[in-house]
């Protein structure tokens, strides 16, 4: 019996030693350093599986960089995998479906390493809801814990990291590629159809959102920590279409939205007088600023019924293209005025003395575009969808707990100071 006993155990450590290492080799987020085996793992077309969680986690975890970019697809997406004119450069370390939570954890985990000296994320009302708090792959990255070598040893005995490991091979193997979001040309009303069901969708999904302000208070956490290690963070509010604005005016969420841009401008302020160890935009140690709100650029009509050629800005209401990001790290960095459209102002510094000025803007802007064919298109459908009574997109809620709180404060004990940084 105890030899059975004895060969069972072996056999159970043989076999996680072999589906651990089988992983490892393959390596499918690039976080293990394997050599890559040509023609089976030499084209990395995994690493953002799942919104890149456990591949930017260990990259964060890992160091090196001076500046990062943190923030949801809309930063995945809507600037340059490696942006340029940026001193020193900047990684962007952006993950899909993200939110405050995951984002927090990651600016506090990026933070450790002496390097860092500039944090650019990007914000929206959305990321503080009480909808969401983490994604599967969340538990698997150094973003749980900030321990490098317990998420290798996470990542390595996963079934997902297996499933993704032979995804890799068989995109090696087939030609296979990611799928890009967004396409030079579409098929007649396709882009058409993918505003509106867009607009459409964020309208129910808005109806069921609630506000979290304890999410609001632990970025807050994370930013008096950074900011008084040397860190510059440069918050910014991210440009969304027209039409999807429009959908949060129309779900009821414009008086939420306009407070939350008050309470960010308030929280950026508290910490704007602290001085970074090196500045990556002018400005003290807390920089925000806000590209959303009917913006002239955001305006640009939807595309038409039967058009074909991609919008110039937006591949769908909530994402815009990457040349627009670039666009926006460069007017922070007080390089440009316009917008890529050519039309100014582009982008406003938030403050609390600019917040009420801005808010009034907003309305004015909004007011100007329903006055125009594309305003009045989009006010027929949400007309239309009212007039159905769709029910409201609620998800069960996610309430921050007491372990959630710990591994943040974890990971700011461990923030490298600003003496190290000089």
């Amino acid at each position: 019996m105890t030899r059975y006993a004895s060969t069972l155990l072996i056999a159970l450590f043989a076999g996680l030693a072999l589906f651990g290492g089988f992983n490892a080799l393959i390596d499918p987020f690039g976080i293990t350093g394997a050599p890559d085996i040509p023609g089976l793992t030499a084209r990395d077309t995994r690493l953002l599986e799942d919104g890149g969680r456990v591949h930017v986690a260990d990259r964060l975890a890992r160091g090196g960089a001076r500046a990062i970019l943190l923030g949801s697809s809309r930063t995945v997406d809507g600037f340059p995998h490696e942006p340029e004119h940026w001193p020193g450069g900047i990684y962007n370390a952006g993950m899909r479906g993200t939110n405050i939570f995951e984002l927090s954890q990651a600016a506090a985990l990026a933070a450790r390493n002496e390097e860092l000296r500039c944090v650019v994320i990007g914000l929206d009302l959305d990321e503080f809801g009480v909808h969401s708090k983490a994604k599967a792959t969340y538990w698997l990255s150094a973003l749980a814990d900030g321990r490098r070598w317990l998420s290798l040893a996470r990542v390595s005995l996963s079934p997902n990291t297996f499933g993704a490991s032979l995804q890799l091979i068989a995109d090696n193997l087939t030609g296979g590629e990611p799928r890009v979001p967004w396409a030079d040309t579409y098929p007649a009303g396709a882009q058409r159809e993918r505003y509106e069901s867009g607009a459409r969708g964020i309208y129910s999904w808005y109806q069921g959102y609630t506000f979290d302000p304890e999410r609001l208070m632990m970025f807050q956490d994370v930013l008096d920590a950074l900011t008084a290690s040397g860190i510059q963070v440069t918050g910014f509010i991210h440009p969304l279409h027209a039409w999807r604005e429009e959908a949060l005016v129309r779900s009821g969420e414009l008086d939420e939205y306009l407070a939350f841009r008050q309470l960010l401008a308030e929280t950026f302020e508290a910490y704007a007088d602290r001085e970074p160890v090196e500045a990556c935009v002018p400005g003290g140690g807390a920089v925000l600023w806000d590209f959303s709100g009917f913006q002239p650029f955001a305006r640009q009509p939807a595309p038409g019924p039967e058009q074909t050629g991609a919008h110039p800005a937006f591949y769908e209401p909530s994402h815009y293209l990457p040349h627009v990001g670039q666009a926006m790290l460069e007017r922070m960095r007080l390089e440009r005025m316009e917008a890529p459209s050519g039309t100014v102002p582009f982008g406003i510094r938030l403050t609390p003395e600019t917040v009420a000025s801005t808010a009034d803007a907003l309305r004015e802007r909004r007011q100007a575009w329903l006055e125009r064919p594309d305003g009045q298109a989009a006010t027929a459908m949400f007309d239309d969808l009212e007039l159905t009574r769709p029910e409201p997109e609620v998800s069960p809620p996610q309430f921050l707990n007491r372990d959630d709180g710990r591994s943040l404060d974890d990971k700011l004990e461990r923030i490298a100071p600003a003496a190290s940084r000089r």
